[in-house]
Parts: C-alpha cells; structure tokens; sequence
C-alpha cells in the first residue's frame, strides 16, 4: 500500500511516497529513515548524513520549527506503530533502533521507570542517541553491557507493565 502526500516547504512542493518497506519516496528519491521518538511530540528522523526534527504541536506538523502543509495522520499512524506501545503489554523488550555502541545504562533492575524515562544512550555515527522507555513499568533484565557494540533491533532492555 501506497500513500502519496503533497507536501510544500520552504516555498516548494514535494510528493512524499510512504512504500510497503517502510522506506519512504520523496520526489524520485528513496530514503530509508530512522526514527526516534524523544518526546509524545518530538521526533528525531535520520537518514544517510542528514538529520531533522519533526514535531507536532496542536496538530500542526513542524520540520526543523518551520511549519510544512501536510496531512499528517498516516505518518503519525506508521510512526506509532514502530514506536509506541500500549500501557496493555505485560513485558517488552526495548531494542537497538539503530547499530551503535552503548555509551551509558541509566537505569538498574527491578528499579521503576515511567513512560518517556531516558533509559540507555546509544552513540551512533558520533551522535548520542536517547533511548526512552515506552511504557512505564519495572526493569527486568537488562541485556546490554555499557561499551558493548550492538546492531540494530538488537535487545537492550526488558519492561514488564
């Protein structure tokens, strides 16, 4: 399935293609993003060399604090899908969202955490990239040593609700 949206920023129009391989198709180039959720509204997305934020704010969608004409509800869909998880999970396991090193375990076993809690920072490509719980809930295995190269959807920490 297929979803194409016009999008106009910075004073031009672009087709965006979201394609069956969660690669996404804009103009005729396609680009393999990553996505990170840091906040409920913020998400940072990379691919290749570059990086941006996107961030919605009373249902309005901003690239880089500049608002872009879209309609967003099929993005927010995937994005969501990929990223956020019920508060009805009993235990999930948080994984590499990216190949990295593991710089820094913030939390501990059994040790409470609440949703959006920064929980591990991953260093890829020599930027640090903030690992957030996706629900709240109890630590129960940690499966990663700090310094310890993983790639990525690599188990990093398990969450039971």
């Amino acid at each position: 399935m297929k979803n194409k949206k016009k999008v106009k920023f910075r004073g031009r129009n672009y087709i965006i293609t979201i394609l069956d391989d969660e690669k996404i198709k804009v103009d005729d180039e396609v680009y393999s993003p990553i996505v990170i959720q840091e906040t409920k509204s913020l998400f940072r997305v990379s691919f290749d060399d570059c990086q941006f934020n996107l961030e919605l704010i009373d249902g309005k969608l901003y690239l880089e604090g500049e608002e872009i004409d879209i309609e967003i509800k099929p993005y927010l869909k995937s994005v969501e899908n990929n990223s956020i998880v019920s508060q009805q999970v009993k235990e999930l396991v948080v994984k590499a969202p990216i190949p990295g090193k593991i710089l820094q375990i913030l939390v501990k076993e059994n040790e409470h955490v609440e949703k959006e809690q920064l929980i591990l920072i991953l260093e890829a490509m020599k930027m640090k990239n903030r690992i957030l719980a996706p629900i709240g809930g109890h630590i129960t295995q940690i499966l990663v040593l700090e310094g310890e190269l993983v790639p990525q959807d690599h188990p990093l920490i398990k969450i039971e609700s």
